[in-house]
């Protein structure tokens, strides 16, 4: 999830190598020749035991033997990972630093020593160009920046200097390690992974177009293909070039034959995809993931009726505000150091299919996001509670990356929050809401977890019951909507209007609870919501007004074969339509409509669009209760669609159309899509043999007929099939049906078209399922389609 190249610092090895023949300024030629003795054989360990003996530096003038140890305790820091040696490796190579002002080694020494510190998540302290507060690693830049100043020649401070890590200060701390490494670029011999990190560098400090140039440098000496297009996707999206960077990352999708090439583009993927496209991922062969990767995409603009490309566009800036806003920036403490307990394994268990991880003091124990979280709520809360204080609100969401805290994970899936509110003083807490027409909205609760008044509300928590009334007040009283769940009469200690942290006229009593089934209910329904939040994705469409259409969507194919076809039809309220009556309309209402209907084929990635603007007339403008219909036919797609009908004035609605299977898609006997249509309606569908009525609405008044319409494909002339149509409550789908016909037909040929009227006089008011299900020469089929029967 866009780390830096080297998480690690075991690089060392090379970097004392390409050192140990360059010259060292201020040092006489027998200090020099004993530290390239010891940088040579520094670089030729392995292990800790291969390592030169403490002896070695013995005997030697005090800041040599101080050199000496510093450099020798900072290799056993890297094989040992442990911060004891790294601290006794900083001490003596500030001390050398002091004595010798002047020596390019000594600097050099203890930049390293301080990337050391650095990993091993020392907390940082002032030292020679270290103020106070300042990282270890930003430390280290400048102390590498004075080793390339007082010698420009010695390539192992700049290999150092290119892949020490971004520090958490940020651009504010890397001009000086773009400028010295600039001056540096043609003058020494850099690495691929030097040059792919000096281009990480330019663009954190602001400057992409010189990023994008160090990568091409990169690639054409040899660097990892999939790690450089990976960067250069990012790059050339921030520098404006859309087109190019997204060829960049679906290139790259099949040069991820290496580790880490291949982790990075998972994680990559992770920020937005689902549990089950990252396990469709983990499970393509190289060759086929440029095309699966330009289908992910692909099919994302089409679900939210984009334009093509424009979703990867929004992604890469999402990106780029949440690495400036919710980057996490204290690595020695909190958020980091928790995320190594035992408290959430990975991402809502991205392998379990949307379980909720959490984690108790004997392990991890896992339960279905439908079901109770109370059992793992015990278990979790009393684990968290253990390591960072009792008062710490619940953490259901567990921690799959240590790179932005989890507003920033929530702001790269769904973007800005249509609304937001938070607290002031204390314990910061947050609620974030997403409207999302045709559904629920989307409410999130965040907490601050590291108590110090500086990481903001970073953590999502499943309720924010527990906290203080003046807290419950800040976050709900606002703004209507917000807490909604917390229903009035639920509550203990309760003052004002009775709204349980939503009291605009009143305030709450501070230091009562609410009851507990309120508590246990809140906490249910703020899970559930963690796991739509963090396993899907939106980048919805705004109108001015929605238009709320009713869209049927049917396979089907032509009667003299071809492409089989996407046939949708539409109804749309006339009274939330804008209408004109120009002069030429001859005193009708015109109602124009912008129609686009959008399909992509999963296997090949090609989208289809029959994009018009329709102007429909009406003898009068329509009032509520009318509706205004419409169809139209597409090739069919084999992944998805999405018809968007829009306005002038903006108001429109965007209707995702799930994927349609049409017949003869299998070899043996096959039915299409069920067409419940009805006379009248003004909308038909010609299958060049058959006129079909439709009925966008699925709605019949009792005692109406239904023109039944299908197709049967894989039939065997002569042979005799039998068909049975069921009318099941939806409300009642386990019972026997309400209404069973049938009838028996022999076929004449593979292929037919069925036409039925079917009476509906003996079904009473409500929602009903059709089953439709054809049986003979021992194979069956059946599909199902639904209706609302209404009284007159």
């Amino acid at each position: 999830m866009l780390r830096p190249p080297c998480s690690r610092f075991w690089f060392l090895s090379l970097l004392f190598l390409a050192s140990a023949t360059r010259p060292l300024p201020a040092q006489g030629g027998a200090e020099r020749l004993f530290v390239d003795s010891l940088f040579h054989d520094l670089a030729r360990a392995h292990t800790t035991e291969q390592l030169p003996r403490a002896e070695r530096c013995g005997g030697r003038e005090a800041t040599v033997a101080r050199l000496c140890e510093g450099l020798r305790l900072t290799r056993v820091a890297e094989f040992s990972g442990q911060g004891d040696d790294a601290i006794k490796a900083e001490a003596l190579l500030r001390r050398a630093v002091d004595d010798r002002p002047k020596w390019a080694t000594a600097w050099y020494g203890l930049g390293v020593a301080r990337l050391e510190l650095a990993r091993a998540k020392v907390l940082a302290k002032e030292g020679p160009l270290q103020v106070v507060g300042l990282s270890f690693e930003a430390g280290a830049g400048n102390a590498l920046v004075r080793a390339l100043e007082l010698d420009s020649t010695l390539s192992g401070a700049a290999e150092a200097l290119a892949l020490a890590p971004i520090p958490r200060e940020g651009a504010s701390q890397l001009g000086a390690r773009a400028r010295a490494l600039r001056r540096l670029r043609y003058s020494l011999p850099l690495s691929p992974s030097a040059r792919f990190a000096m281009a990480r560098i330019e663009r954190e400090a602001g400057n992409v177009d010189t990023a994008i140039v160090y990568l091409h440098e990169a690639m054409a000496q040899g660097a990892d293909t999939g790690l450089v297009d990976l960067e250069l996707a990012r790059d050339l999206h921030l520098a404006g070039r859309p087109a190019e960077g997204r060829a960049a990352l679906i290139a790259g999708a099949v040069a991820t034959g290496s580790p880490l090439a291949a982790m990075r583009y998972r994680e990559e993927l992770a920020w937005v995809a689902t549990p089950e496209e990252l396990h469709a991922w983990d499970s393509l062969p190289l060759p086929q993931r440029s095309t699966w990767l330009d289908v992910f995409w692909a099919s994302r603009d089409v679900r939210e009726g984009r334009e093509p490309g424009e979703r990867l566009i929004e992604h890469y800036r999402r990106v780029e505000l949440a690495m400036s806003n919710f980057r996490i920036a204290i690595p020695q403490k909190g958020r980091q150091r928790l995320r190594s307990t035992a408290i959430a394994g990975d991402l809502m268990d991205l392998n379990g299919g949307g379980s909720v991880v959490g984690s108790g003091n004997n392990g991890s124990s896992r339960v279905s996001a439908s079901e109770s979280a109370q059992s793992a709520v015990t278990a979790s809360q009393d684990s968290y509670a253990a390591t960072l204080g009792a008062d710490v609100p619940f953490r259901q969401f567990g921690i799959g990356q240590d790179v932005l805290d989890d507003r920033g994970v929530i702001w790269i899936r769904h973007g800005k929050p249509d609304r937001e509110q938070g607290t002031i003083g204390g314990t910061a807490k947050a609620v974030w809401m997403y409207d999302r027409p045709g559904e629920a909205p989307l409410v999130l609760f965040f907490a601050e977890v590291d108590f110090d008044g500086t990481s903001g509300a970073s953590v999502l928590i499943p309720t924010p019951i527990g906290s203080d009334g003046q807290a419950l007040e800040q976050l709900c009283g606002q703004i209507n909507g917000m807490c909604d769940r917390l229903q009035p009469g639920n509550t203990v200690g309760v003052a004002g209007n009775g709204r349980f942290g939503a009291g605009r006229s009143g305030a709450l009593t501070t230091g009562r609870v609410p009851a507990p089934n309120l508590v246990a209910d809140d906490r249910g329904r703020g899970t559930e919501n963690i796991v739509r939040a963090v396993t899907t994705d939106a980048y919805p469409r705004k109108f001015t007004a929605p238009l709320d259409p009713v869209v049927q969507v049917y396979g089907l194919e032509r009667s003299s074969g071809g492409a089989p076809r996407l046939v949708v039809a539409f109804a749309i309220p006339g009274g939330k339509l804008n209408y004109a009556t120009p002069p030429e309309a001859g005193g009708r209402a015109v109602y124009p409509i912008h129609v686009k209907l959008i399909s992509v084929d999963r296997t090949t990635g090609e989208r289809r669009e029959l994009d018009t603007l329709r102007q429909f007339a009406a003898a009068k403008p329509l009032v509520e209760g009318e509706w205004l219909t419409g169809m139209l036919s597409v090739p069919a797609a084999t992944y998805g669609a999405s018809l968007l009908l829009t306005q002038d004035d903006g108001r429109g609605a965007l209707a995702r159309l799930a994927t349609v299977r049409v017949p003869g898609a299998l070899p043996q006997l096959d039915i299409s899509s069920v067409v419940l249509g009805r006379e009248g309606t003004g909308v038909r569908w010609n299958s060049g043999a058959t006129v079909v009525a439709l009925n966008p609405l699925n709605a019949y008044q009792t005692g109406a007929t239904a023109e039944l319409y299908y197709q049967l494909s894989g039939l065997v002339p002569g042979t005799e099939y039998d068909t049975r149509l069921e009318f099941f409550s939806t409300l009642e789908d386990s019972k026997p049906p309400k209404l069973s016909l049938g009838f028996k037909t022999t076929a004449t040929q593979p292929r037919a078209e069925i036409g039925r009227s079917v009476a509906l006089g003996k079904l009473p008011p409500g929602s009903y399922r059709l089953r439709v299900t054809v049986r003979g020469g021992g194979t069956a089929a059946s599909e199902s389609a639904t209706l609302v029967v209404r009284k007159p």
